[in-house]
């Protein structure tokens, strides 16, 4: 005797509980074939990227610092330890190559500059982080000493090399607050919500705060 059962007879449970497993059984499925394709398409740019040629590191346009510029002459009158350890740092650091390579994996920088290349990039990327810091730690020293100008041109001159050390844009906002230049944060802002970097959302909040607490 063959029973024949009507959709209406079945529970409602039983049905949603059928849908979900099918979806779930779906969605493991779609992310798995996800998952596999994103591993396929990373080897093969690891595949790409060690065979590309190494390219001329003499030909880049490297970022230079402009010591020269910068309004050192304050600590000739002013001594300051710190200041004078970070300055000497930053005049050693500036007579070696600099780019900045933020946010470039190893196989970013494989397939830009060659495999045989990685090791002097990787290089070139740190020292650039280094000078990132150094230039937030000198414009700090200025500020102890409410020297706003003095530090928000060391401050300016990071973020034009695109530096993103979120300190760098939140002690400017500060600086020209101090100066009383509403419309730079305003400007500084602007120029944030353009870039990519970890810290935007919190750097864009306090910027807001300090173009508020001014107006």
């Amino acid at each position: 005797m063959i029973l024949l059962i009507s959709i209406s007879q079945i529970p409602i449970i039983t049905i949603l509980l059928v849908s979900f497993i099918l979806f779930v059984a779906f969605r493991i499925r779609h992310l798995s074939a996800k998952e596999a394709q994103q591993k396929d398409d990373y080897w093969e740019r690891e595949r790409r990227a060690d065979l590309t040629p190494a390219r001329d590191l003499s030909a880049i346009d490297y970022i230079t610092i402009p010591m020269e510029k910068f309004p050192l002459s304050f600590f000739d009158e002013n001594p300051d330890e710190e200041a004078d350890v970070i300055i000497d740092e930053l005049t050693e650091l500036s007579k070696t190559r600099l780019l900045n390579l933020n946010g470039m994996s190893n196989t970013d920088l494989k397939l830009e500059y060659g495999r045989r290349n990685l090791d002097k990039m990787q290089e070139i990327a740190d020292r650039f982080s280094r000078v990132e810091v150094l230039l937030c730690d000198l414009a700090k020293c200025f500020m102890e000493k409410e020297k706003y100008a003095e530090a928000a041109q060391i401050l300016e001159y990071g973020v034009s090399i695109g530096s993103d050390v979120s300190s760098d844009y939140t002690l400017l906002g500060e600086c020209y607050k101090q100066l009383g230049e509403p419309e730079k944060i305003d400007e500084l802002c602007r120029q944030v919500e353009s870039m990519s970097f970890l810290m935007k959302g919190t750097v864009l909040r306090d910027l807001s705060q300090l173009s508020t607490h001014n107006s």
